[in-house]
């Protein structure tokens, strides 16, 4: 699945990035041309939320409204870190710099096309400002086996790759993720990526 549907509501940048795309190996479809793709799925769905200048509450539905099609990648500025957290909540699954270097931007659609994260580490820290602590996550008492799964969801390992650094199946790494949001209040696996407070342990 080499596709990408580009959000983009620049036409310049636009131009610039279905340039880039195409010249790293990507089919580029625009709205409504990937209404037909629904079927068969893409690699990933790129919105830029620095053009895109809806306010957080209309950015986060569309990106909801997109998420439906594929894997949102979003991107931004460090000054739009409010936008990334409204396209958090809307389904996006990675962000980085809009600046980004094609090399970096190709590791990023591959990586959540294969059903991973992707966080640019500079935007992070302008994130995580906008971002709660999980208060149930402090009080949760969590198993030997669900911290490691934890810690596989902060280097966002999809279930398949979670289960095997650990030696399970992927249907188990998946109870184990959703045993994970029962116990600590997370809305979704990307929120328990993103706490920070550590939990407490049992044998």
């Amino acid at each position: 699945m080499n596709a990408v549907v580009l959000v983009e509501s620049s036409a310049v940048f636009q131009a610039a990035l279905r340039l880039v795309l195409r010249r790293l190996g990507f089919a580029v479809f625009v709205p409504p041309q990937h209404v037909h793709l629904a079927v068969e799925g893409i690699a990933v769905v790129l919105i830029d939320a620095i053009t895109l200048t809806e306010n957080p509450e209309q950015f986060e539905s569309l990106v909801r409204g997109y998420s439906q099609i594929g894997p949102i990648l979003l991107l931004a500025r460090e000054d739009h870190a409010e936008q990334v957290v409204a396209g958090l909540r809307g389904g996006a699954v990675g962000f980085l710099k809009q600046t980004a270097s094609p090399r970096q931007l190709k590791a990023a659609i591959r990586s959540v096309a294969a059903g991973r994260t992707w966080c640019d580490a500079d935007l992070l820290r302008q994130v995580s400002k906008f971002l709660p602590a999980v208060p149930a996550l402090r009080r949760a008492r969590l198993t030997k086996r669900e911290q490691e799964v934890l810690n596989c969801l902060k280097c966002g390992l999809s279930n398949k790759e979670v289960g095997n650094q650990l030696g399970v199946t992927e249907q188990s790494a998946k109870v184990y993720v959703s045993n994970l949001m029962r116990k600590t209040g997370a809305a979704n696996r990307h929120e328990l990526a993103y706490v920070r407070a550590p939990a407490s342990v049992t044998p």
